[in-house]
């Protein structure tokens, strides 16, 4: 089973490929290097103002990073518990329900 990358992992590929130092992006992001560099290596998360900064800097969707941001939250915090899976499908039940209902 192929896992995706981490947030940080992309964010650090994405600016790899445009060759790009840390700090241009650390500039463009408003964040200092030190920052970045922390986030690029699944040190620290980006904030939801930092995350709509990256994914406009690199044209990327903001519902992707989020998502991502969210799972690594759960990865970090949860991946141990042996019942993290069956609470998942719990809140995957609970907030289709809530989906629906708000749509009415």
């Amino acid at each position: 089973m192929k896992t995706q990358k981490s947030l940080g992992k992309k964010l650090r590929d994405l600016r790899q490929e445009r060759n790009e130092p840390l700090r241009v992006v650390a500039a463009a992001i408003e964040i200092d290097s030190s920052l970045l560099s922390k986030i690029e290596h699944s040190e620290r998360l980006p904030t939801d103002p930092q995350l709509e900064k990256f994914a406009k800097y690199f044209e990327i969707s903001l519902e992707e990073l989020t998502a991502q941001t969210i799972a690594e939250k759960i990865v970090t915090n949860y991946a141990s518990n042996t019942t993290t899976l069956q609470a998942l499908k719990i809140a995957e039940s609970r907030i289709n329900a809530y989906l629906m209902n708000k749509n009415e």
